[in-house]
């Protein structure tokens, strides 16, 4: 397992919040929909390298985001796989500033990958290790075999 808190750098995609909460990752607009929800870059990132690797893999979501918390983690599995995504608030100053939740950029993801193969597992931290500040990382085999 490679576990990892990427730094987002942008929202992604803008979900439709009742559908996302079921684990459908419906797009829409700010202006269409009533109630959103903000993926960040780097969960968008995760979602598209999972489908890549396995276009019927899944999305569970498994505390989803609420009126009292702007916080989020989703599983995404797949065949071979899991990445479990956390989403965490930790810039804009939320919640003196509101609307700071609106900015993927304001956010950290907390990733977690668990694969059949460590070449699977490298493969998608290598996509958001490539793109992203990583600022913690363990569980690597670099990390095992310094006793960490």
């Amino acid at each position: 397992m490679i576990t990892l808190r990427a730094r987002a750098t942008r929202s992604g995609r803008i979900v439709n919040w009742p559908r996302f909460k079921k684990g459908e990752l419906v797009a829409c607009s700010r202006w269409n929909c009533l109630l959103t929800a903000v993926l960040t870059d780097v969960v968008t990132d995760l979602i598209d390298e999972a489908k890549r690797l396995d276009p019927s893999c899944t999305i569970i979501p498994l505390f989803p985001n609420g009126f009292t918390t702007a916080s989020f983690d989703i599983a995404i599995k797949g065949e071979g796989f899991q990445v479990n995504c956390g989403r965490r608030l930790v810039r804009g100053l939320f919640p003196l500033n509101p609307i700071a939740a609106e900015f993927g950029a304001n956010y950290d993801v907390l990733v977690a990958i668990n694969g059949d193969t460590t070449e699977l597992e490298e493969k998608i931290a290598g996509r958001i290790r490539q793109k992203y500040r990583c600022e913690i990382e363990i569980g690597s085999e670099q990390d095992a075999s310094a006793g960490g």
